[in-house]
């Protein structure tokens, strides 16, 4: 994982399912659950209940996950989203690569949020990886607004802004085509995750167009230092791919960035689960 982690610890009887943190802050491994088997209601609920606590989960195998297998163990957090703009429902292949930059995944941002329901979460499962580089980071939602000041807790409570898909059609190769005529909803600024009870931000640098009832001069000057907020260290944990795991994510309570630092294929496989609209 690349950072020092805490020894696994039980977290309850349940299916034997212990946890091992990987920051104070965000990630966790999860030891006791086998991706390649079915899991009791006892078992998903506890795994659902996990991920909004720790942001990020990974799992761990001893051996292939293949495309059933990857499939198969993500019912365990919900319902497969339809994907929009051509990519359909259940499981696609991404290969980023130098596309990482045009594509504005090197950026840090949630997916989807330029839509009504955005989803709940996300999977990960590598096929090929480089021998170096290509990482993926995660940033706790949770922790960037709790680190705020009480000022600016207040200022953003009650605040809405404008998710649209616009910025990333502009910066698609196919002059942003297969968007068709996009997406574009209104969000809280802060929200509240409906398990944890937890507030979080919930503004990004590639969907998040702009903050509503504020002068453009407000406009700008807030949003990039929420950004710059976003990329504070403490909020962070980052994952070296290798062969044979799975990482799981709550898109409402984390942000996610690929690092662009390779040139050989990294090829991953991932599936994204459907949401409801986020609540303030």
């Amino acid at each position: 994982m690349g950072v020092e982690t805490a020894p696994a610890e039980e977290l309850s009887a349940v299916g034997g399912i212990r946890l091992e943190k990987v920051t104070g802050t965000i990630g966790a491994i999860v030891h006791g659950v086998d991706v390649h088997v079915s899991h009791d209601d006892d078992v998903t609920s506890a795994l659902r209940r996990l991920l909004p606590e720790h942001g990020v989960l990974f799992f761990y195998s001893d051996s292939d996950i293949g495309e059933e297998t990857f499939s198969s163990f993500a019912t365990a957090f919900g319902e497969l989203y339809v994907y929009p703009y051509g990519k359909g429902p259940g499981q696609f292949v991404t290969e980023e690569g130098a596309d990482a930059v045009r594509l504005r995944t090197s950026s840090w941002h949630t997916d989807g949020s330029s839509q009504e329901r955005p989803p709940l979460a996300a999977l990960l499962s590598p096929v090929q990886v480089p021998s170096f580089g290509g990482d993926t980071m995660w940033s706790s939602m949770t922790a960037a607004f709790d680190a705020l000041s009480s000022r600016y807790q207040r200022l953003l409570d009650g605040m809405e802004a404008v998710h649209s898909t616009a910025a990333v059609a502009r910066s698609h190769g196919d002059g942003g085509r297969a968007f068709g005529e996009g997406e574009r909803h209104v969000h809280p600024v802060v929200i509240t995750d409906p398990v944890t009870r937890r507030r979080a931000l919930y503004v990004n640098s590639v969907y998040t167009e702009r903050l509503v009832g504020v002068s453009e001069r407000e406009n700008e000057a807030l949003l990039r230092m929420l950004y710059e907020h976003v990329n504070t260290p403490e909020f962070h944990v980052r994952l070296r791919w290798r062969p044979n795991m799975i990482a799981v994510w709550e898109e409402r309570v984390t942000q996610h960035r690929a690092i662009a630092d390779y040139t050989e294929r990294r090829i991953l496989r991932r599936i994204t689960i459907s949401g409801d609209p986020p609540a303030a």
